[in-house]
């Protein structure tokens, strides 16, 4: 079985030929004549920085806001990436609706996971689980 591993410089070995392809340049590697593999592109669109627990006087909040808006051409998914905390750190995402109840957009977050594409300047980490220090969060766009 082999194996395609996608990330911001990818080794691609399929059916005896292999490359190096970078996802600021998405590539068509031929393999034989008959088939190709696109190569997906990812760019970072913002960070932030989360507590471990929610911040004083907040019930859910532990992190400023971050926006993700201007998307790339083409974005069909957002990917979370967290740095500084072990693999069973997880979060909710939250929308910051000023004078109103804040909705939970995204539920259970783990490093690695991708989700539906929503645009806002005012989403939030929420409620993380699983670690016991400040971690960052880095959003990219997939497209």
């Amino acid at each position: 079985m082999k194996k395609i591993v996608v990330g911001t410089v990818a080794m691609l070995s399929l059916a005896g030929v292999s490359g190096q392809v970078s996802a600021a340049e998405p590539t068509a590697i031929k393999v034989g004549t008959e088939s190709s593999v696109k190569a997906q592109a990812e760019t970072q669109i913002a960070a932030v920085t989360s507590l471990s627990t929610p911040q004083e006087g907040q019930k859910n909040r532990s992190s400023g806001n971050f926006s993700v808006e201007n998307l790339p051409a083409g974005t069909y998914a957002l990917k979370f990436v967290v740095e500084g905390a072990n693999s069973s750190t997880h979060f909710n995402v939250m929308k910051d609706v000023s004078g109103g109840t804040d909705p939970t957009i995204w539920s259970n977050v783990y490093s690695g996971n991708t989700t539906d594409v929503q645009t806002d300047r005012s989403f939030y980490i929420a409620n993380p689980s699983g670690t016991n220090s400040n971690f960052t969060v880095k959003v990219y766009a997939l497209y």
